[in-house]
């Protein structure tokens, strides 16, 4: 939980010029971290089943705050989707990332991104995303579907088909347009850059 969080918060700093040491000043100065903070705390509440004495009254704190940041912030993360390291939320507004979601590593989601469930009877589920995908303005990304690392999706894209490494995706249904990725659109601290 830390060690990712640390990470989702370093995006922040490493976007500020700042050196990595000053991720704890990140949620007085984003509030758009809050909800990256709760779902990283709810994720690693939901492990705890062995420990239920400890966990049942955990997890309502938990449900508190992520109430209270939905309603301020309108960003709904699942507790039980699966994050990797370095979680970025550049705006408050319309962001849902649902049940079942799976997504790797230095993930770029910007407002109004919805990542979730869709289908029917056995081809129902949720997209399993790869690393550094960077998600437009108003996307969303749903269906049992898989996209590959280094995918860019389009403002308002509606991708409901799989796609490969580095494709970029645009339209109503989504299309790859290029293989030019997400390499511009991401940014972390060890990042080589292309």
């Amino acid at each position: 939980m830390f060690t990712n969080l640390i990470e989702d918060l370093d995006v922040y700093s490493y976007r500020k010029g700042w050196p990595k040491w000053l991720f704890f000043v990140i949620p007085l100065i984003y509030p758009v971290t809050w909800p990256i903070i709760t779902y990283r705390f709810g994720s690693y509440v939901v492990k705890l089943s062995k420990y239920n004495i400890i966990k049942y009254p955990l997890l309502s704190v938990y449900f508190i705050f992520k109430r209270l940041f939905e309603i301020l912030f309108a960003i709904e993360i699942s507790e039980h989707a699966r994050i990797g390291k370095g979680l970025y939320i550049a705006h408050t507004g319309g962001t849902i990332v649902a049940h079942g979601v799976s997504i790797g590593t230095y993930p770029s989601l910007h407002q109004h991104v919805t990542i979730g469930g869709a289908g029917r009877g056995d081809s129902y589920g949720h997209p399993t995303i790869g690393d550094r995908v960077f998600f437009g303005a108003g996307c969303n990304v749903v269906g049992k579907i898989t996209l590959g690392n280094d995918v860019a999706i389009g403002a308002n894209a509606v991708v409901t088909k799989s796609a490969r490494d580095n494709e970029v995706l645009v339209g109503l249904p989504a299309k790859a347009i290029n293989t030019k990725g997400s390499s511009h659109f991401i940014h972390f601290r060890g990042k080589q850059n292309n």
